[in-house]
């Protein structure tokens, strides 16, 4: 084997954990500066796990993954209040497009993401009619007008493929372009087709009358005769705006071949769905008319099934989807749900329709929060069970990216009071480590912001004092600030107070006992705890102050201590030697007192 080999062999190989990271080998140099990169494609090196022999052990992640910074709008447009003593968010947008997060404008996914937010908030928002004016016709206008925006560069590449003016302006009608449509007829001298175009989708009249005349051609066999874009107009003048039917079974010369408009023109989902929007529906139809109409096309397979943005622009998924051909743009899903009630919004909201990777699932959750705030969709049956899984797999995902402080307020969208309340505090433990000082900003941003109760975070504290600092009497000072008095009893008897009184540390012992002060009646063990300490203590000093001790200090001790010992844990030696240093002392204080009463009892003699 040569050294090449050798050395291949013994490489280490890069690999995908579980959670979508990537495990590799390099030397600092080779990756210096790729942490901080924010193109699509980049990664971002998040954990730097071993360093040996000029290598390092990297875990990197797409940079693309990270979701925190999108939530900026959202958590500033979300209300948060305590009910029963938990948290409780309610989101209160503007408009459903100002929770788009607005960055890195150049990104495909992000181009598409800004159009499904102005989408959501045209289908979704309240309507501003006064008088209780229908809603319908300013909505449609108004989708009307962003579809024209939204399929405009498409029509002007349709436009510039056309060969002949009758296509061109089949392409600029595909854009809501009519005034060019007549433009392109009037270059070919088609006067009468220019004139019929003006006037498209103006009235149901005239579409009444087109198709009449339609018949009429197609009974006599004058259709024949036409070109395919000059057929395809006269469709679209008399509404449909799908399938121009032949005629078969006829002599060769009155034969027709059936074609779908946007197949024979090479028009896109968008195109054609504008074609109804604007030519096939009535104008006082509401724009649900349109979505019925082209869902009922795609039903029959007389149209294609409106491909993901990424299948559409060529760009290849992060992985191997074996039902591509099924996952259907979320714009398409979007109308959908305005038009039909019962529309699956699980469905809709699968990041497969709009992610290149399944586990991203930050636009499906915040879109969902956001149509769900209007009232207007539902996730009709189980709608708990799904909302939550959402949620807990957002949260999952922010968590995996480091951004724990956005995904505790992911959890507080968890519909059960009681389930919202362990997640959140299940959240806090694990990263108990990074909840910093009471005056440092992931603090007063758990407390100020999201309304967590700060009970919530000194109990996570004092777990992590317990677990990985191996400090009790932190443990202690974060179970006070909790109010958990008794857990706080219970480390302190067994832990803080035994260690103290062997170290003689009697003023730290002092420091905790005052902390009870007031609450020793909801604590179940105080008279064997924290009462017989704080008779030790108060022992202690009347002997530093060379005072006699009282009589019911000595009696608490006298009868405390002997119980202590009973209850002791034989394993814990170090509450033995706390017990035994009392007794001691209390036994050497007993004696002192006994001489003094026989110096004093003698001196009352010889008087």
């Amino acid at each position: 084997m040569s050294d090449a080999d050798r050395s291949f062999y013994n490489s280490m190989r890069p690999s995908w954990g579980p959670d979508g990271t990537l495990v590799f080998a390099s030397t600092r140099s080779a990756l210096e500066g790729a942490g901080s990169k924010n193109t699509a494609d980049s990664l971002m090196i998040t954990k730097n796990v071993i360093q040996a022999q000029g290598r390092e052990i990297q875990v990197a992640k797409f940079s693309n993954e990270a979701s925190a910074k999108a939530l900026e709008n959202q958590i500033q447009m979300t209300r948060i209040e305590l009910a029963g003593g938990v948290p409780e968010p309610s989101l209160h947008p503007t408009t459903l497009k100002s929770i788009f997060h607005d960055q890195d404008a150049s990104n495909p996914a992000n181009m598409h993401e800004k159009l499904v937010w102005e989408l959501a908030s045209i289908l979704f928002d309240a309507a501003g009619t006064a008088n209780g004016a229908s809603e319908a016709g300013p909505r449609k206008n108004t989708l009307s007008q962003f579809w024209a925006t939204l399929v405009d560069s498409a029509s002007s590449r349709s436009v510039a493929l056309a060969r002949s003016g009758e296509e061109k302006a089949i392409a600029a009608l595909s854009g809501h372009r009519i005034q060019d449509a007549c433009k392109y007829l009037l270059d070919g001298k088609n006067f009468r087709l220019a004139t019929l175009v003006s006037l498209i989708g103006s009235n149901d009249q005239s579409k009444k009358d087109m198709r009449e005349q339609l018949n009429e051609w197609q009974e006599a066999n004058f259709l024949s005769e036409f070109a395919d874009p000059i057929r395809a107009i006269y469709e679209l003048l008399s509404g449909n705006s799908c399938v121009c039917e032949g005629k078969k079974g006829v002599p060769l010369e009155d034969r027709m071949e059936s074609f779908v408009i946007s197949e024979r023109f090479g028009l896109d989902w968008k195109q054609a769905f504008g074609l109804r929007l604007w030519y096939s529906i009535s104008r006082e139809d509401d724009l649900s008319a349109a979505v019925r109409v082209f869902q009922d096309d795609v039903t029959q397979d007389r149209e294609q099934r409106p491909q993901t943005w990424y299948l559409e622009q060529g760009i290849p998924a992060l992985w191997q989807d074996q039902d591509q051909d099924q996952r259907e743009d979320l714009l398409w899903g979007l109308l959908k749900l305005y038009a039909d009630e019962q529309t699956d919004l699980e469905a809709v909201l699968r990041p497969e329709n709009s992610q290149l990777s399944p586990f991203n699932v930050r636009l499906s959750w915040q879109l969902s929060r956001a149509l769900l705030s209007t009232n207007k969709v539902s996730y009709g049956a189980d709608a708990i069970e799904k909302a939550d899984a959402l949620t807990i797999s957002f949260a999952d995902q922010l968590i995996n990216e480091g951004s724990w402080l956005e995904a505790t307020f992911v959890l507080l969208h968890l519909s059960q009071p009681e389930v919202r309340a362990k997640a959140v505090q299940d959240n806090l433990c694990r990263h108990a480590g990074l909840l910093g000082p009471e005056n440092g900003t992931s603090f007063t941003t758990l407390t100020q912001t999201l309304k967590i109760p700060s009970a919530w975070i000194w109990e996570a504290q004092a777990l992590y004092m317990r677990a990985v600092k191996k400090d009790a009497a932190a443990e202690v000072q974060c179970l006070l600030r909790a109010g958990s008095y008794p857990e706080a009893h219970e480390v302190f008897v067994h832990k803080v107070a035994p260690s103290a009184v062997i170290s003689r540390d009697y003023d730290e012992l002092a420091s905790i006992l005052s902390r009870f002060e007031g609450h020793d009646d909801d604590i179940a063990g105080w008279t064997l705890g924290g009462e017989v300490y704080k008779a030790f203590l108060e022992l202690v000093n009347r002997r530093r102050q060379r005072q006699q001790a009282l009589s019911p200090v000595l009696e608490k001790l006298v009868a405390g201590l002997p119980a202590m010992r009973e209850n002791a844990e034989s394993a814990n030696i170090t509450s033995l030697a706390a017990i035994f240093e009392m007794g001691s002392t209390v036994a050497k204080v007993m004696v002192e007192t006994s001489k003094q009463e026989q110096v004093f009892l003698s001196r009352r003699t010889l008087t």
